[in-house]
C-alpha cells in the first residue's frame, strides 16, 4: 500500500513537473513575444520622431533662407553712404588739362589703369591725373573707344603714390534691378570728393548722348537718379556693397528736365577696358542694320500680340545682315535666344555679350511667319 502510495506522488510530481515546464515555455513565447512587440513599438516611435526631427530640420531650414532672403533684400534696399564714402574715395581721381577739372575717374587695376569717359580727354593734349590725397601726376592715354565713350588712362612716369591706390570692384551689372541704392563720388563744377546718393531707375538703356563734338548713340546704360553735373562724367556708380555697377556718362539736358542721368553697365566698361589695355582698341560688334522700335500700328498690321520687337528699317549692303539675308521691313525679336523687346535690348547684347566674327542667331518675323537666321557679327570702326 505505502509502494502505491510513493507511485502515485511521483506521478503526481511529474505531470506537475511537466505542467510547470510547459507553462514556464508559454510565458517564455509570451515574453519573446511582448519583446518584439515593444522593439517593434519602439522602432517606429524613433522612426517617427526622426522624421518629425527631419521636417523640424527642413521647416528651420526654409525659415532659414526666407531670412536671408529678407536679410538680403533690406542690404538691396540700404546704403551706409559714409562708410561707402571712406571706402571707395582714395580710389577716385580728379582728371585735370592742368588748369580745371575735365572729369573724373577711377582705379581699375594694380597696375594702375585709370578709367574715364572718351569725351572727358577727347581732344586733349595735356592730361594730368589728380588723386584724393593731392598728388598729380602727367598721365598718358593707353586706348579709347568712342563708341563707346570709354578711355583708359595711366601715368606717364608711374609713381609709388599711385600704384599704391586700390582699385575699385566692378560688380556684375547684369545682375542690378531698378529701385537699388546707388551712389555717386566725383568732381561736379571742380568740387573734389562729391558725393551723392538715388537708385536705379532702369537698366539696358539706348541713348543719344550730346557731346561738344556731336551726338552720338550709347548702349548698355544704367538710368538713375542721383544728381551728377559737369564734372563727373568718368566716376563711378556705385552699389551698397561699394561695387562700381557702372561710369558716369550723362546727364538729361537740364533745359528738359532733371533726376535722369545715365551709366555706362561695368559689364561694359570691364570689357571695353580689358580690350584697350590688352590690344589698344575695342572691336565694336555690328550687324549692319538700322532698326527702329516695333510701334501698335505695325504690330496690328502684322497680327502681332505685344509691340516687342525691333523693325529693320535700312540694311547696309555688303554688311553682315545683308549677307545673312536680312531684310527691310523684318521684325528682330530675338537674338541667340535673349528676347529683344526693343532697340537698347539688341544694341546692349551686342555691346555686352558678342564678338566680331562670332556667329549668332537673329530670330524674326517676316510676313508673319517666324524664321531664324545665322549671322556672322562685323565691327564697327570707331
Amino acid at each position: 500500500m505505502f509502494n502505491k502510495v510513493i507511485i502515485g506522488l511521483l506521478v503526481l510530481a511529474l505531470v506537475f513537473a511537466g505542467a510547470s515546464g510547459a507553462y514556464a515555455f508559454y510565458l517564455g513565447e509570451q515574453l519573446a513575444a511582448s519583446q518584439e512587440q515593444q522593439a517593434a513599438e519602439i522602432s517606429a516611435l524613433r522612426a517617427e520622431m526622426l522624421a518629425a526631427g527631419e521636417e523640424t530640420l527642413a521647416k528651420i531650414d526654409a525659415l532659414g533662407s526666407e531670412l536671408e532672403g529678407i536679410t538680403i533684400g533690406v542690404e538691396q534696399t540700404v546704403i551706409n553712404a559714409g562708410q561707402l564714402y571712406q571706402e571707395a574715395s582714395q580710389s577716385i581721381v580728379r582728371i585735370s588739362d592742368g588748369e580745371t577739372t575735365l572729369g573724373s575717374g577711377f582705379v581699375f587695376d594694380a597696375e594702375g589703369h585709370i578709367l574715364t569717359n572718351y569725351h572727358v580727354v577727347e581732344g586733349q593734349d595735356l592730361i594730368y591725373i589728380i588723386s584724393a590725397d593731392g598728388y598729380t601726376s602727367p598721365a598718358a592715354i593707353t586706348g579709347t573707344s568712342e563708341h563707346s565713350d570709354v578711355a583708359v588712362l595711366r601715368q606717364s612716369f608711374p609713381t609709388p603714390a599711385f600704384l599704391s591706390i586700390p582699385p575699385l570692384t566692378l560688380a556684375d551689372s547684369a545682375a542690378v534691378k531698378a529701385g537699388e541704392p546707388v551712389v555717386v563720388i566725383g568732381n561736379p563744377f571742380d568740387l573734389p570728393g562729391t558725393i551723392t546718393s538715388g537708385i536705379v531707375s532702369h537698366t539696358n538703356r539706348f541713348i543719344e548722348v550730346e557731346y561738344e563734338s556731336g551726338a552720338r548713340w550709347v548702349a548698355n546704360i544704367i538710368q538713375f537718379d542721383a544728381a551728377v553735373n559737369s564734372g563727373n562724367s568718368g566716376g563711378p556708380l556705385l552699389n551698397a556693397k561699394g561695387k562700381v555697377i557702372g561710369m558716369v556718362v550723362a546727364r538729361i539736358n537740364p533745359d528738359v528736365g532733371d533726376g535722369v542721368y545715365h551709366a555706362i553697365s561695368a559689364n561694359k566698361v570691364s570689357r571695353v577696358a580689358t580690350s584697350l589695355i590688352e590690344h589698344g582698341s575695342f572691336d565694336y560688334p555690328w550687324l549692319g542694320v538700322e532698326i527702329s522700335n516695333l510701334n501698335p500700328e505695325t504690330a496690328l498690321a502684322e497680327n502681332l500680340e505685344t509691340v516687342n520687337g525691333v523693325v529693320v528699317s535700312t540694311v547696309v549692303p555688303a554688311a553682315p545682315a545683308a549677307s545673312a539675308g536680312v531684310m527691310v521691313d523684318d521684325i528682330i525679336i530675338a537674338i541667340n535666344g535673349t528676347p529683344v523687346r526693343d532697340s537698347a535690348d539688341l544694341v546692349s547684347y551686342l555691346g555686352e555679350y558678342a564678338t566680331p566674327d562670332q556667329e549668332v542667331t537673329l530670330t524674326l518675323i517676316r510676313y508673319g511667319k517666324e524664321i531664324e537666321l545665322p549671322l556672322t557679327v562685323g565691327k564697327w570702326v570707331d
